[in-house]
């Protein structure tokens, strides 16, 4: 999958629910919506830990850690989804920001990796 062709459908996809544009939430709203879904996948990390440590507190399927990576693989995905959504709010293209921040990371580590 290419990030940008992604996006486009990510911002068709939002404008069913949005009809009135990307605007039509704010910046804020964007961004708890996005940690709003990490909050997610973190509590699948903690019910994860949990079997790993052998600890007590998950119920059900909670017990299960190929469900719960499964669940957290789901969230991961929704939380960059609306990553990119706020990024399109902000007028920025996340695939074009990805790739700046991560060479400039590369670089002002003499680390050899671009993209």
């Amino acid at each position: 999958m290419n990030l940008n062709e992604f996006s486009r459908t990510n911002l068709s996809r939002c404008l069913r629910w949005h009809p009135l544009g990307l605007n039509s939430w704010s910046l804020s709203d964007w961004g708890v919506a996005m940690l709003g879904e990490a909050g997610e996948a973190c509590n699948f990390i903690k019910k994860l830990n949990r079997v790993r440590d052998g600890l007590i507190g998950n119920k059900g399927d909670d017990a299960d850690a190929e469900l719960l990576r499964k669940k957290l693989g789901k969230e991961i995905a929704d939380t960059v989804i609306y990553c990119d959504l706020l990024a399109q709010a902000a007028g920025f293209n996340l695939s074009d920001l990805i790739a700046q921040k991560f060479n400039e990371v590369s670089e002002r580590n003499g680390f050899p990796e671009r993209v």
